[in-house]
């Protein structure tokens, strides 16, 4: 007789399953109450809340750069990354191109007099990287949130719900869908947990809601429904891209700060490169 078996208050898989989801329940509550309360706030609010997001992803990078034995210098790093999320912000002389040139040129020179020199344009490479990955691809959030002047309506807060509705939802779906139906695996070097049938029905998942929902902030078809698929297709390259980062440096999560679901970057990384394709499609269509 086994262990379980002779033990009459052995939790069944069904029991550790719900109380292992209880924690990420509970997180994502928490987090989409906080979502909705910094968007209702209005601008101001929404750079401070990514300013903190943006600074504890930023740790959580920076830690996964010293385990790739070539951490990325704090110097650069953190000022490039916050300077790119706040460029719509900044005064009218400090344009992006001074950004970046300053980065370039002030950075590489000054890696130059490191002490371990061999490492420095990998360690530059890790900063400037990072600080685009993070700063400014988090930086298109508040530009759809505030891309309609005047927003009476508050369209642009309903665009970034909506956004990111269905960056979750397809998240959500995916994992349903893989764990129950998933039988190819998808990239399994990089995510051996992912499957076809899960990504596919991620995909669905995103195009629903955002096809559904996306007519509330003035978004037809085919629009909604283009927009819907890509950013089902791209919150999971999101995924992708940070699960390559952790497997090269060999964690499974890039911290613990959100009980069930792992670091900031953990939660994040589906949602980074989605804001950049829905604002350009829009700018594109003359949609704003």
């Amino acid at each position: 007789m086994s262990i379980a078996a002779a033990d009459p208050g052995a939790a069944s898989p069904s029991r550790r399953e719900r109380s292992s989801m209880l924690p990420r329940i509970g997180s994502a509550a928490l987090l989409i109450a906080l979502l909705l309360a910094v968007l209702l706030a209005g601008s101001l609010w929404v750079y401070a809340g990514l300013a903190v997001v943006l600074g504890a992803a930023l740790i959580e990078y920076w830690s996964l750069t010293r385990l790739l034995q070539a951490p990325a210098p704090l110097w650069i790093l953190f000022p490039l990354a916050f300077a790119l999320l706040l460029r719509d912000r900044l005064p009218g002389w400090l344009s992006l191109e001074v950004i970046l040139a300053v980065a370039t040129v002030g950075g590489l020179s000054a890696m130059v007099f490191l002490r371990d020199w061999r490492m420095s344009l990998l360690r530059w490479a890790l900063a400037v990287g990072g600080s685009l990955y993070l700063g400014y691809l988090l930086g298109y959030y508040p530009a759809l949130y505030l891309l309609r002047q005047p927003d009476p309506n508050h369209l642009g807060f309903g665009l970034v719900i909506f956004v990111l509705g269905a960056v979750w939802i397809g998240d959500t779906a995916a994992m349903v869908v893989g764990s129950r139906f998933g039988r190819h695996r998808f990239f399994p070097r990089i995510s051996p947990n992912k499957s076809v049938e899960g990504a596919l029905g991620g995909l669905l998942g995103s195009t629903l809601l955002f096809a559904l929902f996306a007519p509330l902030v003035n978004l037809w078809f085919p629009h909604n429904l283009v927009l819907g698929l890509l950013i089902g297709a791209f919150s999971q390259v999101g995924d992708l891209i940070e699960s390559q980062l952790k497997r090269t440096a060999g964690v499974k999560d890039a911290s613990h700060l959100i009980p069930g679901h792992g670091g900031i970057l953990d939660r994040i990384d589906s949602v980074l490169p989605v804001a950049a394709l829905v604002y350009y499609y829009l700018r594109l269509n003359h949609l704003t």
